[in-house]
C-alpha cells in the first residue's frame, strides 16, 4: 500500500497476449496501441487491489493441477490465468503475481477471494479480495471514437472500391427513418433497416484497438469512403478498410457551418483532435 502511488507500468499478459500499460504523470496509455490513452481509475483499480491481497491459505503445489485453479501459464494460448507485473519510474518490481479463478464463497468474508501463485513458485494460494482487469486492448483503453445520433443525419454518400456509389438520406414523411436515394428501378431491399443502419453507423462508435497511422500500410484505393452530413453543419469522413482479417478505420471531421461559437462546431473540433493521426481497429459489426 505504501508503493501503490509510485506505480508507473503494469504489464498484463493473459492467453499469450502482453499488454504494457505506461503512466505519464496522472495519464495512463497502453503501449503496444501507440500509448493511445486508457482509463487511469481502472488501472487504479487494479493496483490497489492488489495491494489489499491478504494470504488465507495454501493450497496445492502440482503443476498438474494448475488448470483447476486457472493458474496455467500465461503465455499460452488457451489459458485463462493472468499474469501481473507491477514497476515503479526506475523498474523496480513492486508487484508479480499470477492470477486464477475467483472463489466467492469464502466463509466470513464478504469480498471473496481468488487462487494465485507466484512466478518461479510451485505453491498455489487462496487469497482474501478480488481484481478484475482483461487480456484485451478494448478492456483497457477510452474505447468511444464518435457518438452523432442518426436523427441529426441529413444525407450519406459511400463510396466502394470499384466507385459505385450509395447515397443514403432521410426517408420522406417517416421521421427517423432512411432511404437509397439512388435505389435502383425494380430493385428491394434484402433489409427495411439496411440504410437507417449506416445513417445511424456514427451513433456510439467504439473501437477495439488501435494504431497510429502513420505505423499502419492501407491503401487508399482499397477503402469504402463514407461521408456523412449532419443538420448543424458537422462533416465527418470514414475510411474503412478489411486487411489481414481486421477491419480498420480512419475518421476526419470538420465544422462546415456559419456558426463557428456553436455546439456543433466544439463537437466537431473535439473529434478532429480526438481522432487525427490514429487508424481504428472496429468491431466486425460496424464495419458490415
Amino acid at each position: 500500500l505504501d508503493d501503490a502511488k509510485t506505480v508507473q507500468e503494469m504489464v498484463v499478459t493473459q492467453n499469450g497476449l502482453t499488454l504494457t500499460l505506461v503512466r505519464n504523470g496522472d495519464k495512463w496509455s497502453l503501449k503496444e496501441s501507440g500509448n493511445y490513452p486508457v482509463h487511469g481509475n481502472l488501472v487504479s483499480k487494479v493496483v490497489f487491489s492488489l495491494a489489499n491481497m491478504e494470504l488465507l491459505e495454501a493450497k496445492t503445489d502440482k503443476p498438474s493441477r494448475y488448470d483447476s485453479l486457472d493458474l496455467g501459464e500465461p503465455t499460452k494460448k488457451g489459458t485463462k490465468s493472468q499474469h501481473v507485473t507491477l514497476k515503479d519510474g526506475a523498474g523496480k518490481v513492486l508487484a508479480d503475481l499470477i492470477i486464477g479463478r475467483a472463489n466467492f464463497f469464502l466463509p466470513e468474508t464478504t469480498t471473496g477471494g481468488m487462487y494465485v501463485r507466484r512466478p518461479g513458485e510451485q505453491q498455489t494460494w487462496l487469497v482474501r479480495g478480488l481484481v478484475d482487469f482483461g487480456g484485451e486492448p478494448r478492456s483497457w483503453l477510452v474505447r468511444d471514437i464518435i457518438d452523432i445520433k442518426p436523427e441529426r443525419i441529413i444525407h450519406v454518400d459511400v463510396t466502394q472500391p470499384d466507385g459505385e456509389k450509395l447515397i443514403v438520406g432521410p426517408k420522406p414523411g417517416e421521421k427517423g427513418e432512411f432511404t437509397f436515394e439512388n435505389m435502383p428501378a425494380g430493385m428491394k431491399l434484402k433489409s427495411e433497416f439496411a440504410p437507417r443502419n449506416i445513417a445511424a453507423l456514427l451513433s456510439s462508435f467504439v473501437l477495439n484497438d488501435v494504431r497510429r497511422a502513420d505505423d499502419m500500410k492501407l491503401d487508399p484505393a482499397q477503402a469504402f469512403v463514407v461521408d456523412y452530413m449532419t443538420n448543424d453543419g458537422i462533416h465527418v469522413l470514414l475510411h474503412l478498410w478489411q486487411f489481414e482479417k481486421k477491419h480498420y478505420m480512419k475518421l476526419e471531421a470538420a465544422y462546415s457551418g456559419d456558426k463557428p461559437e456553436s455546439d456543433a462546431a466544439k463537437q466537431a473540433a473535439t473529434i478532429a483532435e480526438r481522432t487525427k493521426g490514429w487508424v481504428y481497429i472496429i468491431p466486425d459489426y460496424h464495419y458490415e
